[in-house]
């Protein structure tokens, strides 16, 4: 009997525990979150210094995803252009960010939002060719695609199996944890106005993220966070304005920055995914409140590859070694041993005079034929936004200047060269403010050499071929047709004479600045 009452109590010990255990086995009403976020990744391979690559962070991803399924990979803005392969051809044509999108894929990144640099191409079958090949969902709240002026602008949109599918200003989808527990996650996605084409037009972002913020409370959403690619005072602005939504995942300044705005945080990465963030946002249903957690995460070496990402990586590495070494490019060849940091970054060089700018403004005069009064480019024609230390290969030049280009050496009047000093003076912080070489402010006043600019004087002038087709900023003055082959003569009347590259001689260096700066630091 004794033995009866025992075993009776246990059962019944057992039978309490098992009901404790259900009990809190239930939905607690809290959920967890995860984002890993990168943005502004033009490169899908670890650069020179060892750091970034998309195969990394895809390992990064599915070691989050193994911890909590409720993981979500974004990026930020910022992946078609510019790059060293997309400037290059496959299969008869432009790949032009082909290769991005197809390791994207490969990696998992499940939204983006369009950057600026998505509209970089003229032609619009490019970019919709790469929304078409993309597995993931690409939001744009403020832009919209308009071809044709006469027409009302509608979404952008996926063309999948002979479905269209509009990119969406914002969306929802349902998030459920192991214990029941289910929430409805909104994002909304908003881009800067800077990327001009004929076929996009766009409305005010600060209106554009509060519509999509309210339509998603409409739809009874949970929780909302938003993907942006804006300066980082909009989006500091921006999340003062929607103070309900915790998490701001911005893009486009390139440098990681964390703002807690309110009850707000705003958070970027470092461009080329150097660096990644993971955010944590834990909610409670009950309460309705949320906690957010962020870790920046270094991407080098110490994170293996993903060997399905590092394979798509590799075949377009192939094709890029492949493809340069046809244009006269060894990647790995050596070029300069640098002696101190050479800083290359857009935060520099679109604000200052740079000490590269100096450098490639004297390769391109060292390849001239003859002896120029000054020189210029425009600084968006260096893309690697990055500090180079040590050796510099090949394939480092041509990532620094992706876009490659000639050289011009221009016989232009005075008023011309004034006029496009005061235009650079107004780029600050653009592509089009300019490198300048013997090119000086005194008092207010241009000179060249120490001398007063004269508007009728006529000046011998190394540029790039670039800036005469007027399509840089503020610079569309600028552009000149030769008219004459014999004599340089241009359609342009303060441009007298354009001189360029001989195309029968594989020896002037003036058919890519490329090669004008290797050959000038190997001189040196």
């Amino acid at each position: 009997m004794r033995h009866f009452i025992a075993l009776l109590a246990l059962s019944s010990i057992l039978v309490a525990c098992d009901a404790s255990k259900k009990v809190t086995s239930g939905d607690d009403g809290i959920i967890e979150i995860v984002f890993l976020q990168i943005n502004d990744v033009y490169e899908i391979a670890p650069l020179s210094d060892g750091t970034g690559g998309m195969a990394r962070v895809a390992t990064l991803r599915r070691e989050l995803l193994a911890k909590n399924p409720n993981t979500f990979t974004i990026l930020s803005g910022d992946f078609i252009s510019p790059s060293v392969i997309g400037t290059l051809k496959y299969e008869g044509k432009r790949i032009r960010g082909r290769q991005m999108v197809d390791v994207m894929n490969a990696a998992g990144i499940d939204w983006v939002v369009f950057g600026n640099h998505e509209f970089d191409y003229d032609d619009y079958n490019d970019l919709q060719a790469r929304i078409d090949e993309s597995s993931f969902t690409w939001l744009a709240a403020n832009a919209r695609f308009q071809p044709d002026p006469n027409q009302a602008p509608v979404r952008f949109f996926k063309n999948k199996n002979g479905v269209k599918t509009d990119c969406p200003d914002e969306q929802t989808l349902v998030v459920k944890d192991a214990d029941g527990t289910i929430v409805k996650l909104g994002l909304f996605g908003v881009l800067i106005n800077t990327g001009r084409k004929p076929w996009v037009t766009y409305t005010d972002w600060f209106e554009a993220a509060k519509n999509s913020r309210d339509n998603l409370r409409k739809q009874n959403a949970d929780i909302c966070v938003g993907l942006t690619h804006l300066a980082a005072a909009d989006d500091i602005k921006l999340a003062g304005m929607l103070s309900d939504v915790p998490l701001f995942m911005g893009g486009h300044d390139h440098e990681n920055q964390r703002h807690v705005v309110g009850t707000s945080v705003v958070a970027k990465a470092d461009a080329n995914a150097k660096t990644a963030y993971v955010h944590t946002l834990r909610y409670n249903k009950k309460t309705k409140k949320s906690t957010l957690t962020s870790e920046l995460k270094t991407i080098d070496g110490k994170i293996a590859d993903d060997p399905v990402t590092a394979a798509t990586i590799a075949k377009w590495e192939k094709i890029k070694n492949e493809s340069l070494a046809s244009s006269g490019f060894n990647a790995n060849t050596v070029v300069v041993k640098l002696s101190e940091t050479l800083d290359c970054r857009e935060t520099t060089i679109r604000f200052k005079q740079a000490p590269i700018g100096t450098i490639l403004n004297e390769a391109m005069v060292a390849v001239a034929k003859k002896n120029p009064d000054c020189a210029f480019f425009n600084s968006g024609s260096i893309r690697i936004d990055d500090q180079l230390t040590g050796t510099l290969t090949e394939i480092d030049i041509v990532r620094m200047l992706p876009f490659g280009g000639g050289i011009s050496e221009v016989d232009m009047k005075g008023a011309l060269l004034l006029k496009t000093l005061e235009a650079h003076a107004g780029n600050v912080g653009l592509g089009g403010y300019l490198q300048l070489w013997q090119l000086t402010q005194s008092n207010g006043k241009w000179q060249v050499k120490g001398q007063p600019i004269e508007p009728q004087k006529t000046y011998r002038v190394v540029m790039s071929d670039f800036l005469l087709t007027g399509a840089e900023q503020n610079m569309g003055f600028l552009k000149a047709d030769i008219t004459d082959a014999a004599t340089g003569a241009t359609n342009n009347p303060d441009v007298l004479k354009i001189q360029r590259a001989d195309p029968k001689n594989k020896n002037d260096l003036r058919a890519d600045v490329r090669h004008a700066l290797i050959a000038y630091w190997r001189k040196e």
